[in-house]
């Protein structure tokens, strides 16, 4: 019986923890954050595209900065600066929509050369960097040393948009996917995900292979030069009709770079640098290639929103580990509670049939 209340309690303060982390989510809108290589600025907006301000200006440690993401645990912001060869960190509070303490992660000796693109591992161990200089993709463990030599291979050396493949069986490894932005590739690691290989192209279709999504068994993908989105199997690489075209094409973009899921669920944002500074915007698009609408444009005056949608990501509320622990012990102590009060309502039942008995 004590094992069974002590499997119990397990169970309850599980339910609690998850019940508590959904409603503190739920409590702090997600944000998608947008850098902007030509001001070294980090813009907020809603999921709805509205602008919600300028979360940081940094002309010290960032210089055209051209990849961005949030670390699992969402304590710390990364940016890609391309020109200064550096990954900066900051200390970032997504609530008080603050970031402190800037510190430079990882710099050339790591093998960073242009970072741009950057993506978790599934385990939150490692962030992988994906270099247009020619050097493959860098890995580094999160405290900023080396997790290994630079994954390289196939046609293209200059890699840009990275995203993480379905696995191929529920048990396997997830495949790291990579634009082959000079080869007009795609590239996929091995298992171990020490080494890439072709798994796309070349191909005209995809040329500047810049942004890279999967969306359930979906790749798409947008060609920088080819001014295109392009839609593919995930697993298999084989295209898929998007839009109305049979090849799986959107064309006539004016140098599409970014992909990230619409916030709202509607399908995925699309960052369109434009033919020039400042005419570009974030474009909505369905799953299915419909265009839904815009999401947001670029502004002539910094301080109302980016001039460059050059890259974004979308910052999600974790729950404190306090609020998670004392969610926790009132748990504990409820179930306590009513442990003891069915072992004293038991007690005294005992205790009345036994006077039953001996009457």
């Amino acid at each position: 019986m004590v094992v069974f209340g002590q499997k119990r309690l397990s169970l309850i303060l599980f339910v609690a923890l998850f019940t508590l982390a959904d409603a503190t989510r739920s409590a702090v809108a997600n944000e998608v954050l947008v850098t902007d290589r030509l001001t070294n600025s980090v813009y907020r907006y809603s999921p709805d595209g509205t602008f919600l301000g300028r979360l940081l200006l940094d002309n010290l440690n960032l210089n055209a900065p051209d990849g961005i993401v949030v670390s699992p645990d969402g304590s710390h912001l990364f940016v890609a600066s391309s020109q200064s060869n550096e990954v900066v960190r900051y200390d970032y509070n997504l609530g008080a929509a603050t970031v402190s303490n800037p510190i430079v992660f990882a710099d050339a000796s790591k093998g960073l050369s242009f970072p741009n693109s950057m993506v978790f591992s599934p385990s939150g161990t490692t962030l992988y960097v994906a270099n247009l200089g020619g050097v493959g993709i860098t890995r580094l463990n999160l405290d900023g040393s080396s997790a290994g030599g630079n994954l390289s291979g196939g046609t293209s050396s200059q890699l840009s948009g990275l995203a993480f493949a379905p696995p191929i069986v529920p048990a396997s490894n997830q495949q790291l996917l990579a634009g082959g932005f000079d080869g007009a590739t795609v590239a996929r690691s091995n298992d171990a995900i020490d080494s890439l290989s072709d798994f796309i192209g070349p191909s005209n279709s995809i040329a500047g292979a810049a942004g890279l999504l999967v969306h359930d068994n979906n790749l798409y993908v947008t060609g920088l030069f080819g001014g295109t989105l392009t839609e593919f199997n995930a697993t298999t690489g084989a295209a898929i009709p998007l839009g109305t075209d049979p090849s799986g094409l959107i064309s006539g973009l004016a140098f599409p770079q970014g992909l990230l899921d619409d916030p709202n669920g509607n399908g995925l944002l699309v960052g369109v640098l434009g033919f020039a500074n400042g005419q570009g915007q974030i474009s909505r698009y369905g799953y299915d290639g419909s265009f839904i609408g815009v999401f947001a444009s670029a502004q002539s005056d910094p301080a109302l929103g980016f001039t460059e949608a050059t890259a974004f990501t979308l910052a999600v509320p974790e729950p404190s580990s306090f609020a998670l622990l004392s969610a926790a012990l009132v748990m504990l102590g409820l179930a306590r509670r009513r442990r003891i009060i069915r072992s004293a309502s038991a007690a005294l039942a005992t205790s009345s049939v036994n006077r039953n008995l001996a009457g």
